[in-house]
């Protein structure tokens, strides 16, 4: 299977509201959830690119839990650099969210996939910017 070069940017909408809240980047292999965080450098690149490109829709399917857990796992992965030693960022704001995206499967089970609603992510800024 041949992978795009490019980044594929689509759109994903809370379950509930229908409003986007946040930006999946496909490149390659990888995907990435993007929140829709000003302070974040992904999501400040996603708004240079749909400058002159636009987004898709995300898929329509119904989402999994699977899904919801291929997505947690791959923002902690996205995320493991902010509880390095020497990483300039609040690390026990990062920890805390951190935990709140591990605990997920946990807060919702007693809900649908659709009813996942992800933290926004604290600030990449290091104390001295």
């Amino acid at each position: 299977m041949a992978y795009p070069t490019n980044p594929i940017y689509k759109l994903f909408k809370d379950g509930i509201s229908g409003q986007v809240c946040s930006v999946l980047k496909q490149s390659g292999t990888k995907t990435l959830c993007i929140p829709l965080d000003e302070a974040n450098t992904d999501y400040q690149e996603y708004l240079e690119w749909a400058k002159t490109n636009t987004a898709e829709a995300a898929d329509t399917e119904t989402l999994t839990w699977d899904d919801i857990r291929e997505i947690r796992d791959q923002i902690l992965r996205d995320t493991d650099w902010t509880m390095t030693t020497g990483a300039t960022v609040d690390q026990a704001q990062w920890a805390a969210y951190r935990q709140v995206i591990r605990d997920i499967p946990q807060t919702y089970k007693d809900k649908t996939p659709d009813d996942v609603v992800w933290p926004t992510q604290p600030s990449t800024a290091g104390p001295n910017t």
